[in-house]
């Protein structure tokens, strides 16, 4: 009778240490899943500011007959909009409504 209880006890405490093990790698899944969604979404807030920036100045410079000055200019400014818009989302300003 004592190696049966042993043995359920064993079987027990093996499942226990499983279903951790089966948790650890669900939660350090889904960490690595929100830092690709972090990083991505970095990647996405700095390449539109840039874009839209250089967008903007190329079309008033296309409107204005004057070479690259409002590409430049526009480009630095969505650059420094992009900055911004991450500053917000590390410090976590700007993402809560009310």
């Amino acid at each position: 009778m004592s190696s049966i209880k042993n043995d359920v006890n064993l079987s027990n405490r093996i499942n226990k240490a499983l279903a951790k093990e089966e948790a650890k790698k669900i939660v350090n899944g889904n960490s690595n899943q929100s830092l690709v969604n972090t990083f991505s979404r970095v990647a996405n807030e700095l390449l539109a500011g840039l874009l839209i920036g250089a967008g903007i100045g190329w079309t008033i410079d296309k409107w204005l007959n004057s070479s690259p000055w409002f590409m430049i200019l526009f480009f630095l400014l969505g650059g420094a909009a992009g900055i911004l818009n991450l500053w917000r989302m590390i410090t976590g300003k700007g993402l809560k409504i009310g």
